[in-house]
C-alpha cells in the first residue's frame, strides 16, 4: 500500500539519541487509526524511543516502559517487518497463514482459527512459533509463522 498526501499521522521508532529511525510503525489519514496504533506500539515495543507526528510535528515523544529484548521478526507478505509482533487477535479473515520450518523448509497453509482456539487470542507469533512442531522432519524444527493476504477475486 502505497504513502499518499493525505498520510499524516505517522509513528517512528528512533535510537534513543534520535539520530537514527530504525522503522516507520504506521502512517495513516486518520487521526483516530493513529491513535489506536500509538497504543499499541507502547505496548508492543518495550524499551524504545516512539514518535507520532502529525505531519512534520511531533505530537507524542514516548521512552517506552521496559527493557529492550531482542526485536520479533514478521514476515507480512513476503516482507520482514523487524520488531513486529503480531497477536493472533491482530489477524483478519483476509489473512492467512503458513508455517516455514528453518530446519527442513517444509511449509504448510495454518488455519488461524485453530491456533486461535489453542493459545488463545492475545498470544503473540514469538511464543506459538516457539510452541509450534514441524510435521515433516525428525527433529520437529522451529516454525516460522508468515501472515499473507487472501487473493481479492
Amino acid at each position: 500500500m502505497a504513502n499518499t498526501a493525505e498520510d499524516n499521522f505517522r509513528i517512528e521508532v528512533w535510537d534513543r539519541e534520535e539520530k537514527t529511525r530504525l522503522e516507520t510503525i504506521s502512517t495513516s489519514p486518520d487521526a483516530t487509526v493513529s491513535q489506536a496504533a500509538w497504543q499499541a506500539a507502547i505496548r508492543r515495543r518495550p524499551g524504545m524511543l516512539l514518535i507520532h507526528y502529525n505531519s512534520r510535528h511531533v505530537m507524542e515523544k514516548i521512552l517506552t516502559p521496559g527493557e529492550v529484548n531482542i526485536p520479533p521478526q514478521a514476515i507480512v507478505d513476503g516482507s520482514i517487518h523487524a520488531g513486529l509482533d503480531v497477536s493472533l487477535g491482530d489477524l483478519r479473515e483476509w489473512h492467512k497463514l503458513r508455517a516455514w520450518c528453518k530446519t527442513c523448509s517444509h511449509h504448510a497453509e495454518v488455519k488461524p482459527a485453530a491456533l486461535i482456539g489453542r493459545y488463545g487470542k492475545d498470544a503473540l507469533f514469538t511464543t506459538v512459533e516457539r510452541a509450534l512442531l514441524c510435521t515433516n522432519c525428525d527433529r520437529g524444527g522451529p516454525v516460522r509463522l508468515e501472515i499473507h493476504r487472501l487473493p481479492r477475486n
